[in-house]
C-alpha cells in the first residue's frame, strides 16, 4: 500500500514540477468540453424559450373536446370514466355557461348588471391558479367575478352579490335569486367583459331552474309545464261501410305504426265500458310501434286528431295507456286514461256515454259509475310515497242511472280519468316524471346535466399530443396546442442530435489531443522513466503514474469549463439597462444548463483525458530502461 501511496505522491510532484505543461494541458481539454457545455445550454435555452409560454399559460396543456359522435362524454359520470382512461390527466372541466344578471348593494344603493355570463369551474382549475386565486368549494355559494364586473357593482373581495337566473320569456318569466360571496376577482382581457366563475355544482343548478326543473337545495319551484303525455298505443275506431282505406294503412305503415284489429278483443277495460247495443258495426285497431308499449322513452307524442285528420275515413282516434290497477281503500280499482273529441259518434257505443273525457278537460278529475255520489274528491296513491287529489265530476254523477245493469256487471271498479293524466302516472312510474305538490303538477325529472364539450389540462405540456391521440382514438373531436408543441419536441430532437454529432467529433478530437500531447510529454521524459525503472518502479507504477496525472487534467479542466460555462452563461442572459446605449448591440441569450448537462461535461473530460492517456502511460510503461540509459537521455 505505501508503494502505491509513493507512486501518487509521485504524480502529484509531477504535476507541480511540471506546472507550466499541466495548465497548458488544462486549458486545451477546456477548450474542448466548453463548447460542448455552451451547445447544451444554448438548446435547452432555445427550448425552454419556445416552451415559456406554454409552460406558464394553461392554454398549452389545455384540450377542449367535444363528445362528436361517441356518447362517450354525456354526465359527470362519464367524465370521471374518463379521466381514469387517460394518460397524465391533470382535471377535465365540464363547458357550461349561465347569462344571468347580478346585483350587490353597497352604501345603500342597488348597482346592478343586467347580463353576465358565468362559466364553470372546479377544484384546482389551472385558469384560476394562474391568476392566484382559489377555486370555489364544491356545490359552495361562492362566486369569481371579472374585474369589469367589480367595477360596475362598486364591490370587492369578501362582498356579497345576488346571483338572479330568469326561465321563460315575456309575461311568463320566472326568477331565482341566490345569494354568492365574492371569492376572487380576476382580471379579464376586455376590462368592459361580464364574466364570471361558479362551481359546476352551482352551475348545473342555475342551468335546471333555467330548464324549469325543481332545485330542492336553492328552494327554487319546478316550472309551470307539464311532462310531455306520451303513449303506448292509439285506438282507432270505425264504423262498417266507413272502414279505413289502402291509402290510410299506407299511411300509417309509412310512419312506423303496426296496425292489429281488436274489434273482438278491445284492450280491457274498454270491453266492458262498451255497451252491446250495435256492436257488430264497430270496428277498432290498435296502432303501435315496436318499442312503444315496451321502452317507455319511445312512446307516442303525435295528436290523436292530427292521425284523425291524415286519414280518409270517419275514424275516431284515442290515445291509449295500459290502465293502472291501484287499491283504494283495500278494493281494486282500473284507472282509465279516457279522452275523446266533444262531440263524436263514438260516445254512442259506450255504455254510459259520459264516461269519457273531453281532450281539454281538466285533468286532475275522475269519473267512475261505481262512486258513491256523496264523493266529491279521491286520493289516489301513486307508485311513490307521493298522492294526488282527484275532483269527483259532479255533472256525471247526478246524471248517472244507477240502475244501468250494463255498467254494475263489470266485476272490476273503473275508474276514468283524463288520458294525458294517465300519461303522466305512467311517466311517474317510470321515473320520467316526478309530482309536484305546491304546483298540482307532473313535471319532468331532472336529468343529470349533459355536456357536449368540456376542457382538459394534461399535466404537462408534453403529455398532451399522448392525450389528444388517446382522446381521438376514442371519437372525440379535439382542439389543442398539440401543433406548437410537436414542433418544438421536433426541434428538440432536432437540436439534440447536433449536439450530439458536434459533441461526439469534438469529444474524439479531444481524445486525439490529449494523447498527443500526453504521447510527447512522455517522450520527453523517457529518461527519467528509465531511471525509475532501474531503481526499482514497476511498470504498473509507471502505468498508474500517468493515468493519475491525465486524471487530476480532466478533473481540473472540467471544473475549469464549467466555471467558464456559468460565466459565459450570465453575460449572455444580461441585458443592458436603457441608460446604456452602447451596450444595445450584445443580443440577449437564454443558457440553461441542469445537472445533467454538468455531469456529461465532467465525465466527457474525464473520459476524454482518460482514453487520450492510456495509449501514452501503456507505452511509457513497456519501455526498456537500459535502452533509455544507452541512449544517453538523461537529463
Amino acid at each position: 500500500m505505501s508503494r502505491w501511496f509513493y507512486y501518487m505522491k509521485l504524480a502529484w510532484y509531477d504535476l507541480f514540477r511540471l506546472r507550466s505543461a499541466t495548465q497548458h494541458h488544462i486549458i486545451i481539454v477546456a477548450g474542448i468540453c466548453l463548447p460542448i457545455l455552451m451547445l447544451l445550454g444554448l438548446k435547452r435555452g432555445h427550448v425552454e424559450t419556445l416552451r415559456q409560454d406554454l409552460i406558464t399559460s394553461p392554454s398549452g396543456r389545455q384540450i377542449t373536446f367535444w363528445s362528436a359522435q361517441t356518447g362517450e362524454l354525456m354526465d359527470r359520470e362519464a367524465i370521471e370514466r374518463l379521466t381514469g382512461t387517460l394518460p397524465a390527466v391533470d382535471v377535465i372541466i365540464p363547458e357550461s355557461q349561465r347569462v344571468v344578471s347580478l346585483a350587490a348593494i353597497v352604501d345603500n344603493k342597488v348597482h346592478r348588471v343586467e347580463t353576465a355570463t358565468l362559466y364553470a369551474t372546479r377544484s384546482n382549475d389551472p385558469l384560476l391558479k394562474q391568476a392566484d386565486i382559489v377555486s370555489p368549494k364544491p356545490g359552495a355559494r361562492e362566486i369569481i367575478i371579472g374585474d369589469g364586473i367589480a367595477e360596475q357593482l362598486h364591490v370587492r373581495l369578501g362582498d356579497a352579490v345576488t346571483v338572479t337566473v330568469s326561465r321563460g320569456g315575456g309575461n311568463h318569466t320566472e326568477t331565482a335569486d341566490v345569494e354568492c360571496l365574492i371569492t376572487g376577482i380576476i382580471p379579464t382581457q376586455e376590462h368592459s367583459a361580464s364574466i364570471g366563475y361558479v362551481d359546476i355544482d352551482l352551475l348545473d343548478d342555475f342551468n335546471a331552474f333555467g330548464h324549469g326543473h325543481r332545485v330542492t337545495e336553492l328552494g327554487w319551484p319546478s316550472g309551470k309545464i307539464s311532462v310531455p303525455d306520451s303513449y303506448a298505443s292509439y285506438l282507432i275506431f270505425c264504423e262498417v261501410g266507413n272502414d279505413l282505406t289502402e291509402s290510410d294503412r299506407e299511411y300509417l305503415q309509412d310512419r312506423g305504426f303496426q296496425l292489429e284489429p281488436c274489434t273482438a278483443a278491445p284492450p280491457a277495460p274498454l270491453g266492458d265500458l262498451l255497451s252491446e247495443k250495435n256492436r257488430e258495426t264497430l270496428l277498432i285497431y290498435e296502432a303501435s310501434t315496436e318499442q312503444s308499449i315496451q321502452d317507455p322513452a319511445s312512446r307516442l307524442r303525435i295528436s290523436p286528431s292530427e292521425l284523425s285528420q291524415a286519414t280518409e275515413a270517419d275514424d275516431v282516434v284515442l290515445p291509449w295507456n295500459l290502465p293502472l290497477t291501484i287499491k283504494i281503500n283495500e278494493v281494486p280499482w282500473q284507472v282509465t286514461g279516457l279522452s275523446m273529441p266533444r262531440r263524436t259518434w263514438l260516445r254512442e257505443y259506450f255504455a254510459e256515454p259520459d264516461l269519457s273525457f273531453d281532450y281539454d278537460a281538466d285533468a286532475f278529475t275522475a269519473r267512475s259509475a261505481l262512486l258513491k255520489q256523496k264523493l266529491t274528491t279521491l286520493k289516489l296513491p301513486l307508485a311513490g310515497a307521493d298522492t294526488i287529489q282527484l275532483k269527483i265530476n259532479r255533472d256525471f254523477l247526478d246524471n248517472k242511472q244507477p240502475s244501468n245493469t250494463e255498467v254494475q256487471k263489470n266485476e272490476n271498479h273503473v275508474l276514468t280519468v283524463p288520458a294525458n293524466l294517465l300519461a303522466w302516472i305512467q311517466a311517474y312510474q317510470d321515473r320520467i316524471a316526478e309530482y309536484d305538490a305546491d304546483l298540482n303538477l307532473f313535471v319532468p325529472r331532472q336529468k343529470p346535466a349533459i355536456y357536449d364539450r368540456a376542457r382538459l389540462y394534461a399535466a404537462t405540456i408534453d403529455d398532451v399530443p399522448n392525450t389528444v391521440d388517446a382522446l381521438a382514438e376514442k371519437g372525440f373531436a379535439v382542439m389543442s396546442e398539440t401543433g406548437r408543441i410537436t414542433e418544438i419536441q421536433q426541434q428538440d430532437q432536432s437540436l439534440q442530435l447536433l449536439v450530439w454529432v458536434v459533441g461526439l467529433g469534438v469529444f474524439l478530437f479531444g481524445i486525439l489531443t490529449v494523447f498527443s500531447v500526453l504521447m510527447d510529454s512522455t517522450d520527453r521524459k523517457r529518461s527519467a522513466i528509465g531511471i525509475m525503472r532501474v531503481m526499482g518502479m514497476s511498470r504498473a507504477g509507471v502505468f498508474t503514474t500517468i493515468l493519475l496525472r491525465a486524471t487530476v487534467i480532466g478533473a481540473a479542466a472540467a471544473v475549469l469549463s464549467l466555471l467558464c460555462g456559468w460565466g459565459l452563461g450570465l453575460f449572455l442572459g444580461w441585458s443592458s439597462p436603457p441608460e446604456y446605449q452602447w451596450l444595445h448591440w450584445k443580443p440577449v441569450v437564454s443558457i440553461h444548463m441542469n445537472q445533467f448537462d454538468v455531469a456529461l461535461v465532467f465525465a466527457g473530460a474525464m473520459i476524454c483525458c482518460g482514453l487520450g492517456a492510456i495509449p501514452p502511460a501503456w507505452k511509457a510503461s513497456r519501455l526498456d530502461p537500459f535502452e533509455a540509459i544507452v541512449e544517453g537521455r538523461f537529463r
